[in-house]
């Protein structure tokens, strides 16, 4: 049993001398280092990774309206066609374009009551129009909603006619004119360094009261 006891002994020995070594081994430190010229050294634990910065690219810019050159304007689409088959044979594709333009000339003459208050009240107006036998109908939409539509005349002779004979009803009536409408044609091909004076006068040809002009392209 003696030796088992001196075991014991050696091997308690043995543990506590290794704990003791550990304990004399001097500990990091973490402390920053001052140098003798003032600067600071920062320890490997103490200092912080700097991560590339990701710089966002601008945004492309919207894409600017693509010009287009227009030649016109034709008073028959038949003149505009003819004109976009001379650009299609030298090879340029093209677009008939009509536009509505209105003229001074008159073309009708609108009698109509001015809109009222409420639709009741364009309703009673028109109860008494038609009990008088006068052409009418509420307009249900537009500036003149709830007015009261009286006809459309060719002749400004005879919009007046009806327009005096509902003013003896103490009813107000205004007449408007309608002015004609005018189409224009035009022949639209996408401007590039490619379509040059020389081609556009060769699609020009002869025809007389039009010119190029550049604008917007229609979407």
């Amino acid at each position: 049993m003696r030796w088992i006891f001196f075991c014991l002994v050696i091997l308690n020995i043995a543990v506590l001398i290794l704990y003791w070594g550990k304990q004399q081994q001097p500990q990091a430190n973490n402390e920053p280092v001052v140098m003798a010229s003032g600067q600071r050294l920062t320890l490997t634990s103490e200092a912080t990774v700097a991560l590339p910065r990701i710089t966002r690219q601008p945004e492309a810019q919207a894409v600017a309206q693509q010009r287009c050159f227009l030649l016109g304007p034709y008073q028959d689409i038949v003149d505009a066609n003819y004109a976009r088959a001379r650009a299609e044979a030298l090879g340029v594709a093209g677009s008939t374009q009509t536009t509505q333009l209105p003229t001074q000339e008159a073309k009708e003459f609108w009698v109509f009551v001015p809109p009222r208050a409420s639709r009741e009240e364009a309703r009673k107006v028109l109860r008494e129009l038609q009990q008088r036998k006068v052409d009418s109908y509420i307009i249900n939409a537009g500036e003149l909603a709830e007015g009261i539509s009286l006809g459309l005349f060719r002749k400004e002779e005879s919009a007046q006619q009806v327009a005096d004979k509902v003013k003896t009803y103490n009813i107000p009536v205004e007449v408007r004119i309608k002015n004609d409408i005018k189409e224009e044609h035009w022949l639209e091909v996408n401007a590039s360094p490619e379509f040059g004076e020389r081609l556009r006068q060769r699609i020009l040809a002869d025809d007389r009261d039009v010119a190029w002009q550049m604008t917007d392209c229609q979407e």
